[in-house]
């Protein structure tokens, strides 16, 4: 029987290669990823349980393999406190474009005609039961009652109201109850994808 030895650069090699990851490890995929969740937090939220769920070889990509993470968004302030806040940022979006209007105003007509659209379609499915609602939201907040109440143009005040208005279903559509007290969460996802290289796993941009 012959005995073949393997020259000696060739076995530290293979033993190598051996080694290397098959799929990107968990601090990579957790460093990647877990910004991509933080952004999801608006003001008065945070991620909590940040877990590793899954991940899978991307079939329409060679040499690229995505990762997702489940985590939760939890409240650290009262919910109309987070609406109020994530209104204001509306508005601020807003001032920019009266700042910016565009040509001949397109930009700020654009603003407008999407917040007003937006702030419709989620007020009339609710008809009158809509003020009780309200009510019932901001009865903790005193912030919201002045801010609803603020007086000003009509252009003003309309615009104020859909701005909280469009807050308010945002947070309900992400999963959010008025009756949400601090601590509450919902569930999210974020993933990304990765790329192998000769160095090994990277973050795949773009």
């Amino acid at each position: 029987m012959k005995t073949f030895l393997l020259p000696a650069m060739l076995a530290p090699a293979m033993l190598l290669a051996g080694c290397e990851e098959k799929t990107p490890g968990d601090r990579l995929s957790a460093e990647t990823i877990r910004p991509i969740a933080d952004r999801d937090a608006v003001e008065g939220m945070a991620v909590d349980e940040f877990k590793k769920e899954n991940g899978w070889q991307d079939t329409a990509a060679i040499n690229t393999y995505v990762v997702r993470y489940n985590y939760k968004l939890k409240l650290v302030k009262p919910l109309p406190e987070v609406a109020l806040a994530q209104a204001n940022a509306i508005l601020s979006s807003y001032a920019d474009a009266q700042k910016n209007p565009g040509m001949m105003g397109i930009n700020l007509w654009q603003a407008q005609l999407d917040l007003s659209q937006e702030a419709s379609e989620w007020l009339r499915p609710q008809g009158d039961g809509f003020v009780a609602r309200r009510d019932a939201f901001f009865a903790g907040c005193q912030a919201c009652i002045d801010y609803w109440n603020r007086e000003g143009s009509k252009d003003e005040v309309n615009v104020r109201r859909q701005a909280l208005i469009v807050a308010w279903s945002r947070l309900e559509a992400m999963g959010f109850k008025d009756a949400d007290k601090v601590g509450a969460g919902v569930p999210r996802q974020a993933w990304a994808p990765f790329m192998k290289t000769e160095q090994g796993w990277m973050a795949k941009q773009g």
